[in-house]
């Protein structure tokens, strides 16, 4: 689950009523159909709630929200799309469509709505929910968070009847489907309507919902997801129930009504999630006094050495998930002498790859391909070794010897606040001057290195470089992708990314990856550092709580009653 993707940056994230008990506010309601609160259903107990620490979203609503955090952690359990994955096959898997059809050519899909959908407010999911979003990203006048990424590649949508719809794709791109269908999230257009009318000036007419008052007040409204169908809700009125305190907690309570659990019987067995507001020393005191189910923060090894009590409470989980990508300097080919594959190659050779995968605690693979290792499209040649001999010698033949008072010039741009990438940059830095390389740092927080960048003034940029979950390296190997910041250009490799897009047939696809790849291991255009792993602290209580290919997610997670924690 990205729940705990604080790594990425370091980048991450259940079938009756349950147990009675307040907490801060909070009373579980009894079950709608029974009216009683069964501690125990499928075999598994329903009354923990699940606690972690993490920074506080800014913006939770549905359909602006761009972070990280508003998304692992509370929109992908309030709201659902029309499709998602299984967290353990990483298999993609119907959610609010209970089923969906492509065409032959990849040019639409059907999808199927399941029936009888309420919220969690107990309101019917009606069509003209499904299309709010897609409303909103015709409209074109809102600033559109993560939702964007799928309507962006929606060409038009037909109404069939009151639970199908046909979307057609604005391309065949073999990503399309998944793209579209789970960022595709459903929530309820009245809720949304009425708040953007309470923001409404005295004796201003209500605009449509394809106007651009209403989406200029709509962006306004960042504090409330309103009704979802997902296995949990988050009650935020303003002048009503709210189980969020700015700067301490928000606590995500039972959605009794979601189709999850009838589904999926088994699942989402928690009484509630709990987000803890912490800085890190507070997440830290928090996990020292057993508060947490789960811990993200650095040190992992540390604690566990230096406290006994985190030893007993806690294991640590190390994972991987397919966005978790890979540390990586980027060279900024429009700038020589880095338009030059053999200094960008003496480059690679000045990075220690194992020495940092020791550095990480073991929890890292070195790198030489944006991909995944062991996948069918990731290349077989080996990361380049650290050589400073090698390095300098090729530098001496494309003129650079600081021996003649000709050394290379290097500006290196990193992003700051990560303790890997702080380890990561000061090896490099080392190397290079050891190399006879002229070498001056910029370490900017996100903000400023984005500004910086984006100037150009730059020859190398150092992050950690997450992907996409298709696999596709399109955006950082051709010449005109959003991740391609050095402008590297190469008819060949746009070829070959380009044409891989249209490719349905997976195994042809990942061949033309893999020469992609293979291409890019020769030129350079980045230095492939190391692909780091995830980890974090979890709680022994934790039973069924185990990565899958999609991650860690706490979906199948329960814990034992006498093992609970009583708020």
């Amino acid at each position: 689950m990205r729940l705990f993707s604080a790594v990425i940056l370091l980048l991450a994230l259940v079938v009756a009523a349950l147990l009675v008990w307040v907490l801060g506010g909070f009373e579980p309601s009894a079950s709608a159909t029974t009216g009683k609160m069964p501690a125990v259903l499928h075999g598994k107990a329903q009354g923990h709630v699940f606690t972690g620490a993490t920074e506080e979203p800014s913006d939770v609503n549905p359909f602006t929200s761009r972070q990280v955090v508003a998304q692992a952690q509370v929109l992908r359990v309030t709201h659902d799309a029309l499709l998602d994955r299984d967290s353990q096959t990483g298999e993609l898997r119907n959610a609010l469509a209970e089923s969906y059809e492509l065409s032959a050519d990849g040019s639409k899909c059907t999808f199927v709505l399941r029936d009888g959908l309420v919220f969690s407010d107990g309101s019917p999911v009606t069509m003209a929910d499904v299309l709010f979003g897609w409303e909103l990203a015709q409209a074109g006048h809102l600033p559109m968070g993560f939702v964007g990424a799928g309507f962006a590649r929606v060409a038009k949508v037909d109404v069939l009847d009151e639970r199908r719809l046909q979307v057609h794709l604005r391309s065949s791109n073999f990503s399309d489907l998944p793209i579209v269908g789970e960022a595709w999230l459903v929530g309820k257009k009245a809720f949304f309507v009425e708040r953007v009318r309470a923001r409404l000036a005295a004796g201003e007419a209500m605009p449509a919902v394809t106007e651009p008052r209403f989406a200029e007040l709509l962006d306004q409204v960042d504090l409330e997801t309103g009704p979802g169908t997902g296995p949990y809700a988050l009650h935020n009125d303003p002048v009503g129930v709210s189980n969020w305190r700015p700067r301490q907690d928000l606590l995500l309570v039972r959605n009794e009504l979601s189709w999850h659990r009838q589904v999926r019987p088994g699942c989402w067995n928690f009484a509630a999630m709990k987000l803890l507001f912490r800085d890190a020393a507070g997440s830290r005191n928090a996990l020292l006094l057993g508060e947490v189910d789960w811990y993200s923060g650095a040190g992992l090894d540390r604690l566990l050495a230096e406290h006994e009590q985190v030893r007993e409470r806690y294991r640590k989980q190390t994972y991987d998930y397919p966005q978790l990508g890979v540390y990586r300097i980027v060279w900024n080919c429009a700038r020589p002498p880095f338009d030059n594959a053999n200094v960008r190659r003496a480059m690679g050779m000045l990075v220690n790859r194992d020495d940092i995968v020791t550095m990480l605690g073991g929890a890292g693979r070195p790198a030489v391909a944006h991909g995944k290792p062991d996948t069918a499209a990731y290349p077989t040649e080996e990361a380049l070794s650290f050589d400073l001999a090698g390095a300098r010698q090729l530098l001496r033949q494309e003129g650079f010897d600081p021996s003649n008072g000709k050394p290379l010039k290097l500006t290196l741009l990193a992003l700051a606040g990560s303790e890997p990438l702080r380890r990561i940059r000061e090896l490099f830095q080392d190397a290079a001057r050891q190399a006879g390389i002229d070498i001056e740092v910029h370490a900017r927080e996100l903000s400023a290195f984005l500004a910086e960048q984006k100037r150009g003034e730059w020859d190398g940029a150092l992050v950690l470089q997450s992907f996409d979950a298709s696999g596709d390296p399109y955006r950082f190997l051709n010449s005109g992708g959003r991740s391609n910041p050095g402008k590297w250009s190469n008819a060949e490799a746009d070829q070959l990314s380009s044409s891989a897009r249209s490719l349905l047939d997976g195994a042809a696809r990942r061949k033309q990856w893999r020469e992609l790849h293979r291409l890019a291991h020769r030129e350079q255009p980045a230095t492939l550092i190391v692909h780091p792993l995830a980890a974090v602290l979890i709680s022994r209580r934790m039973q069924g709580y185990e990565p899958g290919v999609w991650g860690l997610r706490p979906e199948w997670a329960w814990v034992a009653p006498e093992a609970q924690r009583r708020e």
